[in-house]
């Protein structure tokens, strides 16, 4: 069983369940709602092939969603977000990507209002001190008129990390996230007997210190405790990525 996302977001499955996965990471094309669909669908089908052999893929960039949607094997927590997306009023924090293709289309006939917020799901990611993330919804939701919503959609695994600060900013209206989705549809076989491992196609270190630091806030990593995370490499392929 393989987990895919492009950031550190990945750990908020980790955080719930370490069931030897292999956790899959583009942290070198981050994040995916940056770029065209074009550009990102042709990054995936690179990156695919080093989990092409795994049964099942929990695909937790929203962005990627897209692309694996008509996937036997790919959960992304398809019958979470119909049965939690229906008859409400949505706003949906996400990435220009998601907005133009308007992704929760697909699992809903509510009302969505979707949100571009590039600044926000950066600071989650980075784990940014929740008074710099304070700082940004004041200016990005200043004149916003919440009256009606009765759910805030977070469509990034980064910005899943910072769920609590939101349920405080946000108060009196539920927030859910697409890891949320995949974390309430989650199920699991046991195939692999190693530890957890992380692969990255980025920095090790990078991805390390982001997700250690969120972690060990968490509590989820013990002192001297470690992720096992290692580059991702594939022998004989040449592509305009490496």
């Amino acid at each position: 069983m393989a987990v895919f996302d492009t950031g550190p977001g990945i750990v908020g499955l980790y955080q719930e369940h370490r069931d030897f996965l292999n956790y899959y990471i583009d942290d070198k094309f981050e994040y995916y709602g940056l770029y065209k669909r074009d550009a990102v669908n042709e990054r995936i089908e690179y990156i695919k092939k080093f989990f092409k052999k795994d049964k099942k893929v929990y695909v937790m960039d929203f962005d990627a969603i897209n692309y694996f949607k008509d996937f036997k094997n790919a959960e992304f927590g398809e019958k979470s977000l119909k049965n939690k997306l229906a008859h409400r009023k949505i706003l949906c924090l996400s990435s220009k990507l998601t907005l133009e293709e308007k992704t929760l289309d697909n699992f809903t006939k509510s009302y969505v209002k979707y949100f571009n917020a590039p600044l926000l799901i950066n600071a989650c990611n980075d784990t940014i001190a929740d008074e710099i993330i304070k700082k940004i919804c004041d200016e990005y939701f200043q004149d916003f008129d919440f009256n009606g919503y009765d759910l805030i959609f977070l469509a990034s695994s980064g910005l899943h990390l910072k769920k609590d600060f939101f349920k405080k900013y946000f108060k009196g209206i539920e927030i859910f996230s697409n890891t949320d989705a995949l974390l309430e549809d989650y199920k699991y076989k046991k195939e692999n007997y190693i530890r957890d491992y992380f692969y990255v196609t980025n920095s090790k270190r990078g991805f390390y210190s982001r997700s250690e630091k969120y972690l060990r806030e968490k509590g989820v990593l013990k002192d001297k405790e470690i992720l096992n995370v290692s580059k991702l490499k594939k022998k004989k392929v040449l592509n305009k990525w490496d």
